[in-house]
């Protein structure tokens, strides 16, 4: 009886966990054909699995998680590139890790790639996230490209093109640096531009060169400002909000800034124009109006404010 109710309890926790626990490869060339063959993607996780506390939490809370393995099983191969500081890795394995992050131009750990079965980078985050529901959000554009090309390739012209194009416009705005491989494609399945992607590539180009731009005003805030609002003025379609957003992103920045160092109620004025300014960068009449509203809300005593400014600074 003590045998039989032993065996019982053994099956009902079978029951209850993953079928198949995620595998995580440490070869790379191995890992792109395992995606190959089994139609899916690669995950790759740049890790520092001993000394990186934000990689840990994101292993622990959401990567090796069965609920991350049930949703990611049709979907990922999972591969390790680990760059441990206690931990020996083999020269070999070392050589490939290190070779991986300049190629995929890593700049900070944890940062999750999807990565398809040729090796280009279609998508994926920088940083520590503890949510499941995070992880998807932030993938699920890779994966999105991903399932284009996935239709192109089971498809003739002129579909193939429409969905390589549908692929181009989705790739996340952060890896289009990545994306050269796919223009190339397109460059020879629709030379004339039928489907549009040109269009989308314009708006890449403005971007990259704003992007260019803003470097050589960096410590200019009336060149920023202006380099800002010149290139709204000429944006190509769907790159008006996103310029937007960079110089909302540029003036909060200032603000908050300019906050932290108040030492005069002017300075806290100025906060408050700046925030006001960032403000105005809501495209929305309705958002535009509610947060100038809780600018005016929040400054509403400036001196006040300093006060409490220097209050802290001094506990400080």
């Amino acid at each position: 009886m003590l045998k039989r109710t032993f065996i019982l309890a053994c099956a009902c926790i079978a029951a209850v966990l993953p079928a198949n626990a995620a595998e995580w490869m440490t070869d790379f060339e191995a890992a792109k054909a395992k995606a190959k063959a089994e139609n899916k993607t690669v995950l790759v996780d740049f890790t520092g699995s001993d000394w990186c506390h934000f990689c840990i939490v994101l292993r622990r809370r959401v990567l090796d998680t069965p609920a991350f393995e049930h949703w990611g099983a049709d979907k990922f191969v999972y591969l390790e590139v680990d760059l441990p500081r206690r931990t020996r890795l083999p020269e070999a394995l070392l050589a490939q890790n290190n070779a991986l992050v300049k190629q995929y131009r890593v700049g900070g750990f944890p940062t999750v790639l999807v990565v398809d079965a040729e090796g280009h980078a279609l998508g994926g985050f920088t940083g520590g996230m503890t949510r499941l529901a995070d992880v998807q959000k932030a993938l699920q554009p890779a994966l999105q490209v991903h399932r284009f090309m996935q239709d192109a390739a089971n498809s003739q012209a002129p579909a193939r093109a429409a969905y390589m194009a549908q692929a181009y416009a989705a790739y996340p705005d952060n890896y289009r640096r990545f994306n050269t491989w796919l223009r190339e494609r397109l460059e020879q399945e629709d030379p004339a531009d039928t489907t549009g992607w040109r269009t989308t590539y314009a708006a890449e180009q403005q971007m990259e060169a704003l992007e260019t731009e803003l470097i050589r005003y960096v410590m200019n805030r009336v060149d920023m400002l202006a380099c800002y609002d010149r290139y709204l003025a000429e944006a190509v379609p769907g790159n008006r909000p996103r310029i937007l957003r960079l110089k909302d992103h540029y003036l909060t920045g200032l603000a908050s800034i300019k906050l932290q160092h108040a030492r005069t109620v002017e300075d806290i004025l100025e906060a408050r124009n700046l925030q006001i300014q960032a403000a105005d960068c809501a495209e929305e009449p309705g958002e535009r109006a509610e947060r100038i509203r809780r600018v005016h809300e929040v400054y509403a005593d400036p001196a006040a404010m300093l006060q409490d400014m220097k209050g802290r600074y001094r506990r400080r």
